[in-house]
């Protein structure tokens, strides 16, 4: 609440900012509070548009040139010093700021995307938002033709797999969470059935459920250290050398990397069914 107990104090001279760029042209300036809708807006085309990126915001390339207005707590002087005309965010990770970001008078969107379908959708109402419509369009009629392949390329053996993104405590990706959904999408039978997008498990879970591939998708300094976990050398994974580390920012973020994501887990997939 610290931000919001001296808003008036940054109202007041934002207003002035404000004021005195009331003329200005009617072009775009986006800031996005979050990496993957940097990397949806670059996609897009409209890197061009984007002045500010929180300080997380590192891909593509040329956005780690922009302005940086923080992470999870936000610089809102250099927010405003930017007069953007629209802040994009993603499930609500800055929701606590919408109450002063309508003081100042910004325009806040935030967009839900929880399931792999809800990632066209959103970048056809930040395109329509932004006044280039066909842009999300043409990525949305991309994005469905190649999950649909993806979906229809399936065979009835579906690999067991467990995703782990972080192992103190060991948490991993719940069947309901964006991940979850990519494993689905991409031919594999999550082992966690939890309604929790990122429950924190127990080995004796893992053991029980005996999964054919694991993910891990957090830095690890040796894949062999899972090996030599309590009881998972006998794991089918640990045996048939079914274990691969994945860069988690493909994953974790909504965006236009999640096609190479899903084709990355397509091919383990595929290549773990020979080990049965």
């Amino acid at each position: 609440m610290k931000h919001l107990s001296s808003a008036t104090l940054i109202i007041l001279s934002c207003l002035i900012l404000l004021s005195s760029f009331a003329g200005a042209a009617d072009q775009q300036r986006i800031i996005s509070l979050v990496p993957s809708q940097t990397e949806l807006l670059f996609h897009l085309g409209l890197g061009d548009l984007v002045v500010g990126t929180s300080d997380y915001c590192n891909y593509p390339e040329e956005a780690r040139s922009k302005p940086r207005i923080g992470a999870l707590e936000l610089n809102i002087e250099r927010i405003m010093s930017l007069r953007p005309t629209l802040l994009v965010d993603v499930n609500s990770m800055h929701k606590k700021y919408a109450l002063l970001f309508s003081q100042l008078g910004l325009n806040y969107m935030n967009f839900t995307v929880n399931r792999l379908e809800q990632l066209p959708k959103m970048a056809e109402e930040l395109t329509r938002i932004i006044g280039q419509p066909e842009k999300g369009q043409e990525f949305a009629a991309a994005w469905r033709k190649q999950t649909a392949d993806l979906i229809n390329q399936q065979t009835a053996l579906m690999p067991k797999v467990y995703f782990e993104i972080w192992d103190t405590p060991m948490q991993a990706a719940g069947f309901s969470s964006y991940i979850g959904d990519m494993i689905k999408a991409a031919g594999g039978e999550n082992i966690l059935s939890d309604p929790i997008d990122f429950p924190v498990v127990n080995s004796e879970t893992i053991i029980q459920a005996d999964p054919d591939v694991i993910i891990i998708a957090y830095p690890l300094p040796s894949l062999d250290s899972l090996a030599a976990r309590p009881g998972w050398k006998n794991l089918r994974a640990v045996k048939n050398h079914q274990i691969h580390a994945l860069d988690q920012d493909l994953f974790i973020r909504p965006g236009p990397r999640n096609i190479e994501a899903l084709l990355q887990l397509r091919k383990i997939f595929s290549s773990s069914r020979t080990e049965r």
